[in-house]
């Protein structure tokens, strides 16, 4: 046991305060899960990150066990602690017997750990973004878990923010690099990927408005528990009996929770239990809507969502993206156009020239024909020749014609 006038406070580790107060991001939770472990005498002490896929999931960050980091690791939640320490967003303690409650956490059992603390980390908005937890192979009693839990208290706040920094600093290089590859929707499955994580939700998706059609929406990019679906990009959609449909009367539409009841006939959010939507238009620089983005979750999405920064900026990017886009698309067409009347004024010029060409020499072998019709005196044989040849070239005529009238056209 570590009395309360002693471990962290203790003389002893001054040097490790000075550094943990020196240090930031990774490297600052990295020394204080160090030095918890120390202070504590606690056999494993762990920061992790909460990754939303169809299950949740930590990925730990920094860690001591026994004295020695593990290096990046993921875990599901299910069967551990750390599941209820995320739902009620509250610390939970167990002074023994923690496998008794978490009878299916193989790692508790093979490594003998008897007792447990977790705190969770949360956003600006009071959302769960990761945990610390401490744990011991021996029991801790009643004093011991008072002066930890009061210390952690003093970092909570301190370590929620520095995670928060290397989330949103992990995103913002993931943004800034870009796709590894620049096809035309590499973007958009960056940014779909990029959401999905930060924003710790099921699914998010960006679509197009459909030029030939305004009833209907084209996927650009849809990701959904960590998975990009490929297969759906380029899926032209009904606004009808869809959430989506309400963001042609607002820009912003919001269904924090039922969403099931509210859409019945979309029967993707019941499979996936989607409860929740929040869908944001988005306009091209004269005002007109150009397309818009969604997410979906199995929890209550709350209003606050739209004032968060990370909302924010991955608003303004898919805007600029989409924008883009359109801009590309326009480029593409205008170019098509202008290839096409290109194309068509060299086929014009060429009908054009080669029919004058062809009624010139039919016009000068008339002429030859009538002189050797004069020529032959009218004998039988020869004249039906030159019967048959005026026929053909009566023929010639109107196929020279016939071309003159289509260059004409084009």
């Amino acid at each position: 046991m570590i009395p309360a006038d002693q471990g962290w406070q203790a003389q002893g580790n001054s040097d490790e305060m000075l550094l943990l107060s020196c240090s930031t991001g990774r490297d600052f939770m990295q020394r204080f899960v160090e030095t918890l472990a120390d202070c504590f005498e606690a056999d494993l002490v762990t920061l992790g990150e909460l990754k939303i896929q169809k299950s949740q999931r930590i990925a730990v960050l920094a860690s001591c066990f026994d004295g020695a980091p593990m290096g990046e690791i993921e875990y599901e939640t299910c069967v551990t602690p750390c599941r209820d320490v995320i739902a009620t967003t509250k610390y939970k303690a167990f002074l023994c017997a923690v496998q008794d409650a978490y009878p299916k956490d193989n790692f508790f059992v093979e490594e003998g750990i008897q007792s447990y603390i977790g705190f969770p980390l949360t956003n600006s908005e009071g959302d769960p973004i990761g945990l610390v937890q401490a744990a011991w192979r021996r029991e801790i009693d009643q004093e011991e878990a008072d002066h930890l839990i009061e210390t952690v208290g003093l970092f909570v706040e301190r370590l929620s923010a520095e995670l928060m920094t290397v989330h949103a600093m992990r995103i913002m290089s993931a943004l800034a690099e870009g796709p590894q590859d620049t096809g035309p929707n590499d973007a958009f499955r960056l940014l779909c990927e990029q959401m999905q994580g930060a924003l710790k939700i099921r699914t998010a998706f960006i679509a197009e408005c459909v030029e030939t059609d305004p009833n209907c929406f084209r996927i650009l990019a849809f990701c959904q528990d960590g998975k990009l679906f490929q297969t759906v990009e380029g899926k032209v959609l009904p606004y009808r009996g869809s959430p989506c449909e309400h963001l042609g009367e607002r820009d912003v539409f919001l269904v924090p929770s039922g969403l099931q009841d509210a859409f019945p006939g979309q029967l993707h959010f019941k499979e996936h239990n989607l409860v929740s939507y929040l869908g944001l238009n988005i306009r091209d620089e004269t005002g007109k809507t150009i397309g818009h983005f969604a997410l979906q979750h199995d929890r209550e999405v709350l209003a606050q969502t739209l004032e968060a920064d990370l909302f924010k900026l991955f608003s303004a990017r898919v805007g600029l993206e989409l924008r883009r886009h359109k801009a590309e698309q326009m480029r593409q067409q205008q170019e098509n156009t202008q290839s096409q009347q290109t194309s068509n004024e060299r086929r014009r010029f060429l009908s054009g020239t080669v029919a004058k060409g062809l009624e010139e020499q039919i016009t000068a072998i008339q002429q030859q024909t009538t002189t050797l019709q004069r020529l032959t005196n009218g004998e039988p044989a020869t004249q039906e020749v030159i019967k048959t040849l005026q026929e053909d070239l009566a023929a010639c005529e109107r196929l020279v014609l016939q071309l003159a009238t289509f260059a004409k056209s084009l």
